[in-house]
């Protein structure tokens, strides 16, 4: 229903009324006076000055700025959310009726009483998992297959996305088994909500023998050789006695640790750590399996999983002047990289360089000798702000030789390092640096405008950054300076002045960063749905960039095997990758893979030529060749791919295992879902009497205006009568002899 109340003129004066009246005033007032002194007849008189008189009105009544406002009154239909478990446990039928729960919640939707009640409504229809999706009525058939269902959480959130709307209630058509904990806001609890049970009371089945089985196993999925981590196996169990049991670790056969399961009377679960310490490189597969004896499903008793360990020497050296807000977040950006180890030190007072632990915090140890031998151990080195007496001549000389080998250097100073007695200054160094200070170099601060160049946005060390549709602004950057011939800009100032400048140097490649106030795009928080703040992306991908494996990547004729998951779930497409480069032989390449799987037999797959990228985990596109596998069975699949011409082999693992779900066998939880009915003064009723759950869902619907304003006075029609005005008196005038 619909209702148009009457409109209104509102105002909007450029000048106050009272000034516009006293001039419509003053114009008539003289009009006449003029037109008196002239020898004119009366209604010459009049006409004429009628006609003045008009249009000085109009003007004024434009300089108010006249304004229509209409008003429209509507009636809002109230709304219902329907909430739709669709967790596994949604097909569970232990009671073995008919129907099982997921039958029942779709037919009660699809039912002619529903239909005529939600008919009265805005359904708005949300699908309740892991989390609370919304969904369309042409979403097709529900798939139940959510591991678990966050009842709880789902409602607050469905809750919140409908705060603004006239909701009456939400329709939830669930099993009652929440995984989420959640307590209900206020807000959700204001609003009712109303529960059919999908399930009949039946009497349980007899206990079942008592069962312990791995639940879930937390591990680090990537690691560097000899570097220790924690493994945590949440072991549970069905029964409630006294139990005490070993748990075993073992990798390739050979047992590594053994540890004892406790459990007292009523204990559900029981976590145990482990401390693993890898100690070669490439895929890792561990082995978990408790013994509890007299176990009703000995099946569920092992359990396998995968660590990708990667190479020792793939390390980061970060050397610092005075620790200042750069160390900080530059430091914290890079150890989030696990791929990379962080060695960080910075200048004492003494000049000396005291190590800042990554794993500890503490202070302590001496700086790596910059010899050949030490330095060959890092991947990229980072200076940051410091003197020039921070590095010896024979230490420069050394770097020297570590970029020329193909290592990273970064530079990553302020006035310390790039002014007058800096590391710029250094003659061991002046070679390497991109860019040099010109005279009168200095920090200059202000707000700048910070933009990637033409390179910048196509070049791989800025990849991450090449989608932003603005940068944020800098608060420094240091200049003049002058790049050298071998160098590109990549990070500029609105004015062209560099903030990022990279050059190659040998096998090596060497960046330089001009400002100190990056760190601040640290606190914009994440970006894109990133979990990485925009400065962490520009540290990280610089840092890959700079590292000679990510330079070797992108041209190796060295056949690489990558994988988009190494560890999946049955049914789950897996992306198999190679990454290889034939050179001038590409069309006459090929790469094939081969597949061994749990049970012995052997597949053979043809690979396609194509572009890899993030489908595989890479941070830039790469040419190289690809085909799909999808695990039908549980175990490891070993991954051979071999090049057309039988030169080079490439290998990787795939573990399988069973997707987790929510299947429990557990009954309809009614003491949950009527707990909640009650809280939120909704209702909840068996399955006979489901329809009666709507006798208390009210329906009150809304008024709501919808206003609209739109000028009155910028019409292209006052133009035309003032025209008309004006033209009139002017040929009046001139019938009359009036000048």
């Amino acid at each position: 229903m619909t209702a148009l109340l009457p409109a209104a003129i509102l105002l909007d004066p450029v000048v106050p009324p009272w000034v516009a009246l006293l001039v419509v005033a003053f114009v008539a007032v003289a009009a006449w006076q003029t037109y008196r002194q002239c020898p004119l007849n009366r209604r010459q008189r009049l006409g004429l000055w009628l006609l003045r008189v008009a249009a000085v009105l109009i003007l004024a009544w434009l300089l108010m700025l006249p304004k229509r406002r209409t008003v429209k009154v509507e009636q809002e239909m109230p709304v219902l959310a329907v909430a739709l478990d669709i967790s596994a446990s949604m097909t569970d039928n232990p009671g073995n009726f008919p129907q099982t729960r997921r039958d029942r919640a779709l037919e009660f939707l699809q039912d002619s009483k529903t239909q005529r009640v939600l008919a009265r409504y805005r359904v708005v229809r949300f699908h309740l998992g892991a989390v609370a999706e919304e969904v369309s009525d042409e979403g097709g058939e529900p798939v139940f297959n959510a591991p678990r269902s966050n009842l709880g959480a789902g409602i607050n959130r469905i809750t919140e996305r409908l705060r603004a709307e006239n909701l009456a209630g939400i329709l939830l058509l669930s099993d009652g088994l929440d995984h989420s904990g959640e307590r209900l806001t206020p807000a959700s609890l204001a609003v009712p909500v109303y529960i059919p049970q999908l399930e009949l009371p039946f009497e349980p089945p007899p206990e079942p023998p008592e069962d312990w089985y791995i639940a879930d196993i937390a591990h680090p999925r990537m690691m560097v050789v000899n570097w220790k981590a924690n493994v945590d196996v949440l072991v549970r169990r069905r029964g409630r006695g006294v139990a005490e049991f070993p748990i075993h670790l073992r990798q390739g056969g050979n047992l590594l640790r053994t540890s004892m399961v406790s459990f007292a009377e009523g204990d559900a679960f029981q976590q145990v750590s482990f401390t693993i310490e890898p100690t070669q490189i490439g895929q890792t597969v561990y082995h978990v399996e408790i013994g509890p004896g007299g176990d009703a499903d000995p099946e569920n008793n092992q359990r396998d999983f995968l660590v990708d360990v990667a190479d020792p020497r793939n390390r980061v050296l970060y050397l610092e002047g005075v620790p200042r807000w750069e160390f900080k977040f530059l430091k914290r950006a890079l150890l989030s990289e696990k791929n990379y180890q962080l060695s960080a030190y910075v200048q004492g007072g003494d000049g000396a360089f005291i190590n800042f632990d990554e794993l500890s915090g503490k202070a302590g140890g001496q700086v790596p000798a910059f010899t050949a031998e030490s330095l060959a151990e890092f991947r990229v080195i980072i200076l940051g702000d410091m003197p020039a007496s921070a590095l010896t001549a024979e230490d420069c000389a050394n770097l020297r030789q570590f970029v020329d080998k193909g290592g990273g250097l970064l530079f990553y100073g302020a006035k310390a390092s790039y002014g007058p007695g800096g590391l710029a200054s250094s003659p061991g160094l002046a070679e390497l640096m991109p860019a040099v200070s010109e005279a009168g170099a200095a920090m200059r601060e202000g707000r700048f405008t910070a933009a990637l160049s033409a390179k910048g946005r196509t070049h791989p060390a800025l990849s991450e950054l090449a989608s932003a549709t603005q940068l944020p602004p800098i608060l420094s950057f240091w200049g003049p300076v002058r790049t050298s011939e071998f160098s590109s800009a990549l990070l500029v100032t609105a004015d062209g002045s560099p903030v990022l400048v990279t050059r190659p140097y040998g096998q090596g490649r060497v960046g330089m960063v001009l400002s100190d106030s990056l760190w601040r795009w640290q606190l914009g928080g994440e970006a894109g749905g990133s979990e990485r703040s925009l400065y962490g992306r520009f540290v990280t991908q610089l840092v890959h960039w700079l590292a000679p494996s990510e330079k070797d990547l992108g041209g190796t004729t060295l056949l690489q095997a990558v994988l988009s998951h190494t560890q999946a779930e049955l049914r789950q497409k897996v992306t198999i990758g190679a990454v290889y480069d034939p050179g001038e032989n590409r069309e006459q390449a090929g790469v094939t893979c081969k597949i061994t799987l749990p049970d012995g037999r052997v597949l053979v797959y043809p690979m396609l030529a194509a572009t890899l990228g993030t489908d595989v985990g890479l941070t830039r596109p790469v040419e190289g060749f690809k085909c799909f596998f999808t695990p039908q069975e549980p175990g490891q699949y070993q991954i051979v791919l071999h090049t057309a011409d039988g030169t080079q082999e490439a290998t990787a693992t795939i573990l399988a295992e069973k997707p987790e779900n929510e299947r429990t066998g557990e009954p309809l939880n009614r003491a949950y879902l009527g707990q909640l009915a009650e809280d939120t003064g909704g209702a909840c009723l068996e399955w006979p009497r489901r329809h009666n759950v709507f006798d208390t869902l009210r329906h009150q619907s809304r008024e709501v205006a919808l206003v609209k304003e739109y000028p009155v006075w910028n019409r292209w029609w006052w133009l035309l009568v003032l025209l008309t005005l004006f033209c009139a008196e002017w040929w009046w005038r001139r019938r009359v002899d009036l000048v």
